[in-house]
């Protein structure tokens, strides 16, 4: 049959009682019979991530070597579990150098405000379902594990070498402690370490949404939770280099690699030379000598020095002072610092001289007749520089009546050479016929 006329329209029910307020969500359908109904709710923001497994870094042995020997430091673990083996040489001698001081920590990002609460709106009859809310966000991947360098001290000579970790598994800061030796000039002031930075800022809440006045439709279902965020990457740390510093000078690690990937860079120093041995016991003494004249030698004389000159070496021949002299007979001490023969006969001419180059580089020393090398005499040594070497040797010539004798250095380079103190130079001439 045909359709009866429409009803009347049914009286407007009580208004309902406030309802918390929701999140902005899709607009719902609308209604047959109503408005269109308030925005279903969004989804659940998805779990943070599970933080990544921290790298872990432990200490193996630690060895003393011998002063001179090369440090070094080794991983006998593996990248994500490093055990490290240190072999750090004693030092003779060396002042702890004074440690840098620690970066200031970096200020803490201010967290963000929270979003304000949106206002509650006035239920009414139900609408439709407004459509499902949509899946929330995948959460944050988690933060990865981190390895600094802390402090690096220097202990005292002969103490344990120590590496602490005085942050956390997740967060490493290695304190290195490294013996040093006992006496030498103080290392230099350690530089300033760099200043940490400055943390993230916390994200702002989200303002709700205002609430639609009038009848609110059936919320919408809440929608799905966001994947669970990828688990961080494990640090992990690789030793570097490691070298021997000089002595005296600070220890220092330094990290070439990044916080999540650290590569350790060492440098050790080694100690100081150690002191001179004692001398070696007297040789055994030399065979005599044929039996000389009846009357003695026929003519001598020596100079020497006691003042410990120095000599300012070149390829130019430099004459050694020697200012003091030895007693004489047919020989004169004339020009200064030579000796002048006054008969025609074969001579014995002895010489000897301790000197200290400054610089690494080839000594000769040779007696001189008339400003002439004798021929065969020269001592040649090769130094290091602040190496004390003794040049002697004596040899036979023929001189004529009148003929000067003196000693001269040279070098390949210019040096400085100071003659040794107490009798450092001895230049000496016997007449043999």
């Amino acid at each position: 049959g045909a359709t009866g006329a429409a009803g009347a329209t049914g009286a407007t029910g009580p208004t309902g009682a406030t309802g918390p307020a929701g999140a902005a969500g899709a607009t719902g359908a609308t209604g047959v019979t109503g408005p269109a109904g308030v925005a279903g709710a969004t989804g659940a923001t998805g779990a943070t991530g599970a933080t990544g497994a921290a790298a872990t870094v432990t200490i193996g042995t630690v060895t003393t070597a011998q002063p001179g020997a090369q440090a070094t430091v080794t991983n006998a673990g593996t990248a994500e579990a490093a055990v490290l083996d240190f072999a750090i040489p004693q030092g003779a001698t060396g002042a702890a150098g004074a440690t840098g001081a620690t970066g200031p920590t970096g200020a803490t990002g201010p967290a963000g405000a929270a979003g304000a609460t949106g206002a509650t709106g006035v239920t009414g009859p139900a609408g439709v379902a407004g459509a499902t809310g949509a899946t929330g966000a995948t959460g944050a991947t988690g933060a990865a594990a981190t390895v600094t360098i802390g402090t690096v001290t220097t202990a005292q000579p002969g103490a344990q070498a120590t590496v602490t970790n005085a942050g956390t598994a997740e967060a490493a800061v290695l304190d290195f402690a490294i013996p040093q030796g006992a006496t030498g000039a103080a290392g230099a002031t350690g530089a300033t370490g760099p200043t940490g930075a400055t943390g993230p800022a916390g994200a702002a809440g989200a303002t709700g949404a205002t609430g639609v006045t009038g009848p609110a439709g059936v919320a919408g279902a809440t929608g799905a939770t966001g994947a669970t965020g990828a688990t961080g990457a494990a640090a992990t740390v690789t030793i570097g280099t490691v070298t021997t510093a000089q002595p005296g000078a600070q220890a220092t690690v330094t990290n070439a690699g990044t916080a999540e990937a650290a590569v350790l860079d060492f440098a050790i120093p080694q100690g100081a030379t150690g002191a001179a041995g004692a001398a070696g016991a007297t040789g055994a003494t030399g065979a005599t000598g044929p039996t000389g004249a009846a009357n003695g030698l026929n003519a001598y004389g020596g100079l020497y020095t006691t003042a410990a000159p120095s000599l300012s070496l070149s390829t130019t021949a430099q004459q050694v002072t020697l200012g003091d002299q030895m007693p004489e007979t047919g020989v004169t001490y004339t020009p200064a610092n030579s000796i002048t023969v006054a008969d025609t006969g074969l001579y014995d001419i002895f010489y000897s001289i301790t000197i200290t180059p400054d610089t690494a580089d080839t000594i000769t020393v040779s007696p001189r007749v008339n400003n002439t090398d004798v021929t065969g005499a020269s001592s040649v040594h090769t130094l290091d520089a602040d190496e004390e070497s003794t040049f002697t040797k004596s040899t036979l010539v023929s001189l004529n009546a009148g003929d000067i004798v003196d000693l001269a250095v040279t070098a390949t380079q210019a040096v400085t050479a100071p003659v040794a103190s107490g009798t450092g130079a001895v230049l000496v001439v016997k007449r043999l016929n």
